[in-house]
């Protein structure tokens, strides 16, 4: 097995507390939907009119957005450095035929050549090396075949109490901004491209490549309080590292949206919000 990535702090999801937080504090509608935007990209294409073929899952976490993929597929593979997560994808219940699950990184996928018919990755293209990474995605791939990279960023926050209030959207670029600058400190050089409309994507190389963005709110059922949706974020590896340099921008925004609502008197929990996440898609073929 080859080392973890240089981008992926060292014990990022190794730990065992830090995947059970993760996977508790996840919200359905964080697999869900680029679950369903990959699906609906892939009937498009024509890559799914049937279940066949194979589909590689990159960075695969837990595996249930794995899972979800495999039912349109004959065999689906799942791969991520973290024996944590791994080990929770395979206990994981579930009838799901033809999945695996692999302790693998980005850089050296333990798969055979021209072996794949498509290949995703949603929330890891910028724990990457991608010099190393674009070369393994062709090496795998069948003649054909496509490569569907998934990512979105934290656009507006709104109340769910009262259309009335403002948009939150200046704090959260703040916060976003504030990350980015501690990660290129302490994470690997290349961590800036983070951002979604930055240099990440163009810098791919590929003969044919194309970018879809859409701006997308989580549905009703998917709702979160301000304490609720900070707290998955604060259970993230890379926002704890972060903390560890004593910046927490992540509680300069929750403060933020109290103050602009005038509920600083309110537990956060009371906060009912709605969250507007910018998403981009990449296919490449």
């Amino acid at each position: 097995m080859s080392a973890p990535s240089k981008v992926i702090p060292e014990d990022a999801f190794n730990r065992e507390e830090t995947v059970q937080n993760y996977i508790k504090s996840r919200p359905r509608a964080m697999m869900d939907m680029p679950v369903r935007l990959i699906i609906e990209r892939l009937r498009e294409l024509g890559k799914i009119d049937q279940r066949s073929g194979c589909l590689l899952d990159v960075g695969c976490g837990s595996g249930e957005s794995t899972r979800l993929l495999a039912k349109d597929f004959h065999h689906t593979i799942g791969v991520d450095p973290s024996a944590a997560m791994i080990s929770y994808a395979i206990a994981f219940d579930n009838d799901t035929a033809g999945v695996e699950f692999k302790v693998a990184n980005a850089e050296k996928l333990p798969i055979e050549d021209s072996s794949v018919d498509v290949i995703t990755a949603m929330f890891v293209l910028h724990y990457t090396d991608l010099a190393k990474f674009i070369p393994e995605c062709k090496r795998v791939l069948k003649p054909g075949g496509i490569a569907l990279f998934y990512r979105q960023q934290i656009s507006k926050i709104l109340s769910a109490e009262d259309d009335a209030l403002p948009v939150i959207d200046g704090p959260v670029k703040m916060m976003i901004r504030q990350l980015l600058e501690k990660a290129r400190e302490m994470s690997h050089p290349s961590f800036h491209t983070y951002e979604l409309h930055g240099t990440q994507f163009d810098a791919i190389s590929w003969e044919k490549k194309n970018i879809k963005i859409n701006e997308l709110e989580f549905a009703p059922d998917a709702l979160w309080t301000l304490g609720s949706w900070s707290r998955f974020y604060h259970n993230l590896p890379f926002h704890q590292k972060v903390r560890k340099s004593g910046v927490n921008p992540l509680s300069e925004l929750v403060q933020a949206v109290k103050n602009t609502w005038t509920m600083q008197d309110r537990d956060s929990d009371d906060i009912k919000i709605r969250v507007v996440y910018t998403t981009a898609m990449i296919h490449l073929k």
